[in-house]
């Protein structure tokens, strides 16, 4: 199951992340849009998913699945599914 867990965690990064940059993109000027976007990358990429896997290991699979799912289908990226969620992760179990 961790594995299966570790995956779903790193597939909610990856869609939350291209979601952030697509917003950013589009809320850029066309000419600077890409390179924005790669700035971004450059600067940012690596805390971001450094700092989300961290964010999200306490949460149990089925409510990750939920959050992928949800990512999916609205475009948001991690921090605003994560206001909808839960104020406050669950408590890892020991």
């Amino acid at each position: 199951m961790n594995q299966i867990k570790d995956d779903l965690i790193c597939e909610i990064i990856r869609v939350s992340q291209t979601n952030l940059l697509e917003k950013k993109r589009a809320q850029s000027n066309e000419k600077f849009g890409e390179k924005m976007v790669l700035d971004w990358i450059r600067c940012n990429a690596a805390s971001y998913r450094e700092d989300f896997m961290v964010c999200l290991k306490p949460y149990p699979a089925a409510e990750l699945g939920d959050m992928l799912s949800e990512l999916t289908q609205s475009g948001k990226d991690l921090s605003e599914i994560l206001k909808d969620h839960r104020s406050d992760p669950p408590e890892p179990k020991s």
